[in-house]
């Protein structure tokens, strides 16, 4: 955002500038007068003192005056604007006119007195916001002698004022902290990938199964609950939070720090080797509340947003792994999902379709077949047994034998990687799943996989390394896109057909969690004839299909989310809305039909596009 962009900017830098001005001015006053040094910034007093006062002073205005419009007249929905928002916005303009006070009583009893030793009038005009105080006081009658008194209180009152800044922010734990505490959140910011949750531990020595209180969380989720400046941007741009959901992460941050404030004596208080009190109140029911727990979609745009790296979706998922593991409270759609993950080894009850039935006329072969193979290429779940993903695996199977590509795939072999069992807090399942691939992957020396699905390319890519699976796993964008610069595919505009206009979706678990978001784009560009626009919400801005961290299996209440994002794709009047997942396509089957333009509008995977372009 520009406007909040500039206010911060303009009191970030305003008050560093006064803060080194003043920093500069007390060494070169105490060489000087203890050691009889003359330090080189005493020679540029003057342009010094204009840079200071401009720079530093009159930039420092300009933000907080900002602040205060954009707080108390505009007042953007975002904002929760509390006491503690008054209270840093007078501690700062405190200091701001104090400071401009003592500057213009100095200059007037000083520079602009004929009587002083000191006497400048033309020195004294370079420190103009000062320069304008001085005159001030004098055109009302100060004299000298009343200069300098004043002078002497307000030095002690700015002293003072600066002193209760720092007092207020480690009584109150106001605003002000998150000057010292984000830049400690952003260098203690987690160094997985985006992509990757946290490790749940040994099941074996675990006493309690995910979150239930505060102990059960990392010292660096405690850290970014204090870091968490209130700004709002990651409630800006959550999707659950814009469809009507309970959850807003910035309250579910701020409910956390609360909790905090509140636990915390109790546990600090409790002597070593005892067990603490039980909580008034449940960290999981009560200060964040389940439902808000189970509307979050993983997609990282809370993440993409905030300013000091908070990572949301740990805390969430964690609490998620207490209420699934201890609690067995998980929704019964989902906890339905979970159960056929264990028995049957996908999420897809009721399927009538099996591992290898999309391959009937391919001749496909196995790894068991052909375990030579130079690519696995892993189907998943949902481009083996649901339809709308059975289509775009049979394009990009038949896209790697037009491109001569030496794969296999498992057949049935293949089960599950675990990702919707882990975002829904079934560590125990993901790991059950992610030890069968493991075994199975080693069975065959498999090093390269390619995978239509973002889910399977996160999990595989950035989580099975936690248990001791390293592959070089590539999303089919990026295999297929390198295919197509080394000119083994060669599409055509009369391969493509009528397919009109085409707008692309970015998959959360490919784009933000990633970082992929050229090779889609890339191969629609190599597709000649092809006419392509832009969502306004793309790339880093992308807005959730609604099927990620296990909300594919939940049934939503209110407006959802894809048809939202459906919504999105039809003011860009595209004929066609271009996807690269196999969860995102089904959401916007369903937006599409729901909005009745199934007759005008489709969604198609990218992989069957270029299948038709291609000879």
């Amino acid at each position: 955002d520009l406007y909040p962009g500039i206010m911060h900017f303009a009191i970030f830098w305003g008050f560093s500038v006064l803060l080194i001005a003043t920093t500069v001015a007390a060494i070169e006053f105490n060489a000087e007068e203890y050691l009889n040094w003359i330090l080189p910034t005493a020679h540029a007093r003057i342009p010094l003192g204009f840079a200071w006062d401009v720079f530093g002073g009159g930039l420092a205005a300009v933000g907080l005056s900002m602040a205060v419009w954009r707080r108390y007249v505009v007042r953007p929905g975002r904002l929760n604007t509390a006491l503690d928002d008054g209270s840093v916005l007078g501690i700062l303009f405190g200091l701001l006119v104090s400071g401009f006070l003592i500057e213009g009583l100095r200059i007037g009893a000083t520079e602009l007195n004929p009587a002083s030793i000191y006497y400048a009038p033309s020195v004294a005009g370079w420190s103009p916001i000062g320069w304008v105080v001085a005159k001030a006081l004098l055109g009302i009658g100060f004299t000298s002698a009343a200069l300098e008194a004043t002078h002497a209180a307000t030095w002690w009152l700015h002293a003072g004022i600066f002193a209760s800044a720092f007092v207020y922010a480690a009584l109150r734990f106001s605003r002000l902290t998150h000057m010292i505490v984000s830049p400690m959140n952003w260098y203690y910011r987690t160094l997985r990938p985006r992509g990757a949750l946290k490790p749940m531990g040994d099941f074996e020595t675990l006493e309690t199964f995910g979150a239930k209180d505060l102990p059960d969380l990392a010292w660096t989720q405690l850290l970014s609950f204090d870091a968490c400046t209130n700004c709002g941007r990651c409630q800006d741009v959550c999707p659950a939070y814009l469809s009507g959901k309970p959850l807003s992460p910035r309250k579910l941050i701020q409910d956390m720090r609360g909790y905090m404030e509140e636990r915390s004596p109790v546990l600090l208080g409790t002597p070593a080797g005892e067990t603490a009190p039980a909580p008034a109140t449940s960290m999981v029911h009560d200060a964040v509340g389940d439902e808000a727990l189970w509307d979050c979609l993983t997609c990282a745009a809370c993440l993409e947003a905030c300013p000091v790296e908070i990572n949301h979706i740990d805390s969430i998922v964690d609490m998620r792994r207490f209420l699934t593991l201890e609690e067995a409270s998980t929704p019964d759609t989902a906890q339905s999902a979970l159960q056929s993950i264990e028995q049957r080894g996908h999420p897809w009850r009721g399927t009538t379709l099996t591992r290898t039935s999309w391959m009937d006329g391919l001749d496909i072969p196995t790894l068991a077949e052909k375990p030579e193979s130079e690519v696995l290429f892993w189907v998943g779940c949902s481009g083996a047994l649901v339809q709308r993903g059975v289509d775009a695996t049979r394009s990009m199977a038949s896209v790697l034998k037009k491109a001569g590509v030496d794969f296999a795939v498992l057949g049935d072999e293949e089960t599950c990687t675990g990702d919707p069992a882990r975002r829904l807090g079934n560590e125990y399942l993901f790991q059950q799943q992610a030890e069968t691939n493991v075994q199975t992957f080693a069975k065959y020396d498999v090093k390269k996989i390619v995978t239509t699905c973002p889910h399977c390319f996160n999990t595989m890519k950035n989580e099975y390394p936690q248990l001791g699976g390293n592959y070089d796993v590539v999303h089919y964008t990026a295999f297929v896109g390198e295919l197509l610069k080394q000119g083994k595919l060669k599409p055509t505009e009369a391969g493509i057909g009528k397919i009109g206009t085409v707008t692309y979706h970015d998959s959360c678990y490919l784009g933000r969690h990633n970082g992929e978001y050229d090779a889609p784009r890339e191969i629609i560009n190599a597709m000649p004839g092809l006419n392509f626009v832009e969502m306004d919400q793309n790339k880093e801005r992308g807005f959730c299909c609604g099927a990620g961290g296990g909300r594919m299996w939940m049934e939503e209440e209110g407006e959802r989310v894809n048809h939202m994002r459906t919504d999105q794709f039809l003011e860009t009047d595209a004929d066609t809305v271009a996807v690269s997942c196999p969860f995102c396509i089904q959401m916007f089957d369903e937006g599409i039909s729901a909005k009745g333009v199934e007759d005008s509008k489709r969604a198609v995977d990218l992989i069957t596009i270029l299948d038709q372009a291609t000879e």
